[in-house]
């Protein structure tokens, strides 16, 4: 196991933190685009975020996912750095 320092915290929490935003950004994208007077969905960039009730609700959990991903992200380091920081005046 490689040592715990706040680089080490920042690499692994950043990679959590990217795959929460990746999916938030995918779905979002996924659910941009036009309806056609038939009701078909196309997608396309410039279109309009197109959501069902449901699908809704399923883009509110990923951004809480990302939202508590962020928070834990940032507390974690915020202690590793604590410790670091008290470690420091000990050996002082």
């Amino acid at each position: 196991m490689a040592e715990l320092t706040t680089g080490y915290v920042k690499g692994e929490m950043g990679g959590l933190i990217d795959n929460a935003d990746d999916k938030v950004s995918t779905f979002i994208e996924d659910h941009t685009g036009v309806v056609d007077a038939n009701g078909n969905f196309t997608k396309d960039a410039t279109g309009t975020l197109i959501l069902s009730a449901s699908q809704s609700l399923t883009l509110q959990q990923l951004m809480a996912d990302q939202s508590i991903t962020s928070q834990m992200a940032t507390s974690v380091l915020k202690s590793v750095k604590d410790s670091v920081m008290a470690a420091a005046r000990n050996t002082g």
